[in-house]
């Protein structure tokens, strides 16, 4: 079975072009906690300079209780301007550098191994892996990250060349933006900087401007550590993630009955937990991607499953097609999940994104050696079964995914805001409860929907007030609602989730309700 070259690129292509922007706007079904912080401070610098927070030009975005590194919100900043306050407008920078990442890992296949058709396939792996299409379709930091961080050891490659200083110097600015782009990359690029350093200490001793590439580096990045410095004193800001605040350690810690070096053992057992779950077959093969709700047995891993017998032919095949560049290879695979190991909380897709690149050039040196060796009649079973899967996982994705998760994603506060947009002068208050779901266990973030989606000047959320009690800017108040003790006045909205519901004998009257994409209601707003 051959097929002509230019074809499968033309289909690579338009499989990473598709499932990466299809329906931008509606799948995932709304943006996320995450996604609505990184637009609104887009939308606000593109206004004011200045982020939800008001700070001028921040090089890091606080957002959350946490903080964000800045690059995505920049890149954001023409979108929004362009396309206006609109679901897909974040999405955009996320899904062109995700399509982008799927062309760079096959260029970097190539310049590591010379084999075209590898480096395609490997392209493939990534067009169609649910992991990478996921969060290249939402404003998500490790995704940017990503593309720089393989853009740098693409170049760098290049730059190995005899003519390849240029490369080299671009090389080291892409690795500088990556460190713009998430926090995991503040270790893992110059990791991966030294790495390359090592493999190809005999080349790069004999070119000065590798030393130039790294002088580079350090000025870009000295901005980041300046600021980290400047901000120690904010205890959300300085290693709040890492494992060692646990709180099973912290307890152990406090023990006076454990020595030293059994504490150091409690460390060493849960990063290795955590470094399991992270290499977990099961997980990147069958359950990863979370797209189903939790307890559904039809669940989809980071990678379809049938890819799994090939990752292990990959990682015995691997020195035939990459020979002394194995090593290198090797050691992204063994490297990648250290650092999402060494933090808290259980797995995470954002901390563990970089080890996409190696599971797919493993998968990929499988699925070639098996192509290049086998009859044709099992070359036809395997793409059979592997068409049944991806099939599958588009059902799953473009159907039932937005549908069973419009809840987690706090779907519903750009209904309310396009309710308000169209009644905002009749009311002289808007008080929007932030609480939704079963029981008003979530708490969501309104302050930033309600202004993105309205296209309020974001001036007047600069002059808000925030106490215990709530928020309040414009004529907006977000704020818990009790009925027993709210004063109830005429012209004035009251959003509610649907667990908040008024007793009929306050005589409110219900002018809107709001369900989510699998019919269940979610929000309701009244008027006295």
């Amino acid at each position: 079975m051959k097929f002509n070259f230019k074809i499968l690129l033309i289909l690579v292509a338009s499989l990473t072009i598709l499932t990466r922007f299809t329906s931008l706007d509606l799948i995932p079904p709304h943006l996320s906690n995450d996604e609505i912080s990184i637009a609104y401070d887009a939308y606000s610098v593109s206004k004011t300079m200045r982020d939800e927070h008001n700070h001028f030009l921040p090089l890091s975005f606080q957002s959350h209780s946490t903080y964000k590194a800045p690059l995505t919100a920049y890149l954001t900043v023409p979108s929004v301007m362009i396309f206006g306050n609109t679901d897909s407008a974040p999405r955009l920078p996320s899904a062109l550098l995700g399509s982008l990442t799927v062309l760079i890992l096959g260029l970097l296949v190539f310049e590591l191994s010379g084999n075209k058709f590898l480096s395609l396939l490997t392209s493939f792996l990534l067009a169609i892996s649910p992991y990478h299409i996921l969060t290249s379709r939402m404003s998500y930091e490790p995704n940017i990250a990503l593309f720089f961080l393989y853009s740098g050891v693409y170049l760098f490659l290049l730059g190995l060349r005899k003519k390849g200083n240029i490369a080299m110097l671009l090389s080291f600015i892409s690795f500088a933006f990556s460190l713009y782009g998430y926090h995991a990359e503040w270790i893992f690029t110059p990791f991966i900087i030294t790495i390359l350093s090592i493999f190809n200490y005999k080349i790069i001793s004999k070119k000065p401007v590798f030393f130039l590439g790294i002088f580079i580096f350090l000025i870009l990045v000295a901005p980041l550590f300046v600021d980290y410095l400047n901000n120690l004193h904010v205890s959300t800001r300085a290693n709040t993630e890492i494992i060692l605040r646990e709180p099973s350690l912290i307890k152990k810690f406090n023990d006076p009955h454990f020595f030293l070096w059994q504490k150091a053992s409690f460390v060493l057992q849960l990063f290795l937990e955590k470094y399991s779950s992270y290499t977990n077959l099961s997980y990147v093969f069958f359950t990863g991607s979370n797209l189903q709700p939790e307890g559904d047995p039809f669940q989809i891993g980071l990678f379809l499953f049938p890819f799994l017998p090939f990752f292990f032919f990959g990682l015995f095949k691997i020195r035939e097609m990459f020979k002394e560049n194995s090593k290198f290879l090797y050691t992204l695979l063994i490297t990648s999940p250290i650092i999402p190991s060494l933090t808290l909380g259980p797995q995470s897709h954002s901390r563990n994104l970089v080890a996409v690149i190696p599971i797919s050039i493993f998968c990929a040196v499988g699925v070639f050696v098996f192509w290049t060796k086998s009859k044709k009649i099992w070359k036809i079973f395997f793409l059979s079964i592997l068409s049944i899967s991806f099939f599958y996982f588009l059902v799953i994705f473009y159907y039932h995914f937005p549908k069973d998760w419009g809840e987690g994603y706090q779907y519903g506060y750009k209904q309310i805001a396009l309710f308000i947009n169209l009644r905002y002068r009749e009311f002289k208050q808007i008080i929007i409860d932030p609480r939704f779901g079963p029981d008003n266990m979530y708490s969501g973030v309104p302050h930033l929907y309600i202004p993105y989606f309205t296209n309020l000047d974001p001036h007047k959320l600069l002059e808000s007030k925030s106490d215990k009690s709530g928020t309040f800017f414009d004529k907006y108040q977000i704020r818990d609602i009790n009925w027993n003790i709210e004063k109830l006045d005429k012209n004035i909205l009251y959003v509610v989730p649907v667990s908040n519901t008024p007793d009929k004998r306050l005589l409110l009257k219900k002018v809107y309700d709001i369900t989510l994409p699998n019919f269940k209601p979610a929000f309701d707003l009244y008027v006295f």
